[in-house]
Parts: C-alpha cells; sequence; structure tokens
C-alpha cells in the first residue's frame, strides 16, 4: 500500500490525469478480482451450474449503461453538442466472428477482464491465453475487410432512430427485467434456492 500511495504521489507531479487513469485503472482491477466478475461465466454458470448471479449482475450492469448513454445522449442533445454514434454493420461476418470469440473465450476459461485478473493474480498460464486474445484481435482487425466482402453485410441499427428514445428506453428495461426474472427463475429451478 506504501508502495502505491508513493507511485501516485510521485506520478501526480508529473501528470494529474496519468495519476487519475492510474487510480481509476487499479480501482477497477481491485473491484474485478474481488467481485469475480466474469463474462464468460456470466453466461456459462446458469448451463454448467445453475448459479445466475453473474448473470443478473451482468444485466444490472447492462441497464445502468443504457440509462447512463441514454442521459449522456439526452444531454448532448440540449447543449446542441453533436455525438458521432457509429453503428457498426451487421452481417454474417459479426456471427462468425462471435462465435469464434465465444470459442476461444471458453478454450482460455475466461473472458478478457478475467484474463488480465489471473495474469495478476500470477496464473502464468494465462499468458497463453493472452497471447491468443492479442494475435486474434490483430488478425480480426486486418482481415475484417476480407470477411466483410466475403459474407456482405447489412446496414446497422438504431433503435432510437427507428422508434424515439423513450420507447427504445422503455423496451430495452422491460427485456432486462424479464431477462432478470427468468434468471432467478432458472437458478431457483436448478438449485432450488
Amino acid at each position: 500500500m506504501l508502495f502505491l500511495t508513493l507511485l501516485l504521489t510521485l506520478l501526480s507531479q508529473i501528470s494529474i490525469r496519468l495519476t487519475l487513469i492510474l487510480a481509476l485503472g487499479i480501482s477497477l482491477g481491485f473491484v474485478l478480482q474481488k467481485s469475480r466478475f466474469c463474462f464468460v461465466s456470466a453466461l456459462r454458470d446458469p448451463i454448467l451450474i445453475g448459479m445466475t448471479q453473474l448473470t443478473r449482475a451482468f444485466l444490472l450492469l447492462l441497464g445502468i449503461s443504457i440509462l447512463g448513454f441514454a442521459l449522456v445522449s439526452w444531454e448532448a442533445s440540449q447543449r446542441n453538442i453533436p455525438l458521432g454514434l457509429y453503428v457498426l454493420p451487421l452481417g454474417a461476418h459479426t456471427v462468425v466472428g462471435g462465435l469464434l470469440f465465444g470459442i476461444g473465450m471458453v478454450l482460455a476459461g475466461g473472458c478478457s477482464s478475467g484474463i488480465l485478473m489471473r495474469i495478476g493474480e500470477g496464473f502464468a498460464m494465462q499468458w497463453v491465453a493472452f497471447f491468443g486474445l492479442v494475435v486474434g484481435a490483430v488478425l480480426g482487425e486486418r482481415s475484417v475487410i476480407n470477411w466483410r466482402n466475403v459474407f456482405g453485410e447489412s446496414p446497422g441499427i438504431f433503435l432510437p432512430d427507428i422508434l424515439g428514445w423513450i420507447p427504445t428506453l422503455i423496451m430495452e428495461i422491460i427485456v432486462l427485467l424479464i431477462l432478470w426474472r427468468l434468471a432467478r427463475w432458472w437458478q431457483i429451478k436448478r438449485l432450488g434456492e
């Protein structure tokens, strides 16, 4: 703890921004490590062992993110600040990429945050998974144009442009609440809790 305090003090003499970024990174890492939060576990645990605590935490995180994004977007529109939202196109390459990424997460035993957390805990084998993550990200970025040419793509869909902000928010929150109730029901059914 003393080392961390000295490091932050020294860094604050160089750059307040770097100090805040480091403090935020350390704080997020601490929370991730202590909570054992992992996106793979949130989707894997209900199927394998019937536990849905992480699934429900993930759904809560999505709900908070949706409301926060809507609030920031609304505030920007009230102040006439243009937001450069880039909605990515959808295509078969999206599905193939998602499947490859999902298979890689299962083989690695965790998501990117889980891999980084375990590296920080001293699990040397996670360096292999991290190397695979980096190689896969670079190859994906370098070959995305080829995937788009092979599979084609549809234009991106941004629901607020189609339905409006309020109906979209209501719909998204209702869907998340339904998923949360389903996750809770699943855990009760599987574990009797």
